[in-house]
């Protein structure tokens, strides 16, 4: 990233000239006066990171490496039935967001490198939900912290399999479980992507939306995703549900429910029934990747 680079460049410039000034006679010390500005620079480059490697992103988008195009290209079907140039920006999106939000393995009280397998499925997941939208990355949660199964917290003390964490900014996955609903989708439930929709929402505050009764449920399997997730069913966001149903059945859920369909639809300006090209109003990310 840019900001890593120029890190580098400044943290470099004021350590040659503070070794220069050691080694100067004192008449010479006005040479360190130079430090000041990698010093001034360091700062603002830290400070201004998120906009320096956006805009280092927008000019040079990052590659997704090859394997993990391939597995979205076998396990993803919002991925597989995009054209091709909608491919590419998906591509980006997904390699944007790996490089930008920092990823934390938990192994009991360790802490660890979350594989590039479980980095491309939680990211692929953000960007799908997010591709008719400018801001893919939901910057309010820059953190994303990965257990190897489902896990017990300081809000939750039982064994669940996500969670999302407003005060920390952060969200919380079993890996166990991201897998098992990325590579067998129509088995089991989507958590990731339950996940992110209350993310999206608290992202996007200011649509109106839908509020659905428990006939969002209706040919879901009700106990089964509860027991997926490990939670209640009276404790389960019905908005991550109805965002499972939006995407994954999206004829059922037109049928089902057609208000909520264009609300949706709306709200994400995606219309998942256009299998090949599902933004609906293209000007709202003119001139992103």
């Amino acid at each position: 990233m840019l900001s890593k680079k120029l890190y580098f460049i400044f943290v470099t410039g004021a350590v040659i000239v503070a070794l220069v000034t050691v080694f100067l006679p004192d008449k010479y010390n006005w040479v360190s006066l130079f430090m000041m500005p990698f010093v001034v620079l360091l700062v603002l480059s830290y400070m201004f990171s998120p906009q320096l490697n956006w805009w280092w992103f927008q000019k040079y988008p990052p590659e997704l490496p090859l394997e993990s195009g391939l597995m979205l290209l076998k396990y993803f079907p919002f991925y597989r039935e995009l054209s091709a140039e909608n491919k590419k920006r998906f591509r980006h999106r997904v390699a944007m967001y790996i490089e930008d939000r920092a990823f934390q393995a938990q192994r009991g009280e360790e802490e660890g490198d979350v594989s590039l397998e479980l980095k491309t499925i939680v990211a692929a997941n953000a960007v799908m939900l997010t591709f008719g939208r400018k801001d893919f990355i939901l910057n309010k949660f820059e953190r994303i912290f990965i257990y190897l199964q489902a896990f017990p917290s300081p809000n939750h003390k039982f064994l669940h399999a996500s969670e999302l964490n407003e005060e920390d900014s952060c969200l919380v996955f079993s890996a166990e479980h991201i897998v098992l609903s990325f590579r067998e989708s129509q088995k089991y439930y989507n958590i990731t992507l339950h996940e992110f929709a209350r993310a999206f929402q608290l992202t996007y505050s200011d649509f109106s939306y839908p509020i659905f009764e428990d006939s969002v449920w209706s040919g879901l399997g009700k106990e089964k995703i509860s027991s997926f997730l490990g939670f209640p069913e009276k404790d389960i966001d019905l908005l991550g549900v109805s965002v499972n149903f939006f995407f994954n059945s999206p004829e059922k859920f037109k049928a089902l429910m057609p208000k909520g369909f264009e609300e949706f639809q709306t709200i994400f300006n995606l219309n998942p029934l256009k299998k090949g090209d599902p933004v609906v109003d293209k000007t709202v990310v003119e001139g992103v990747p």
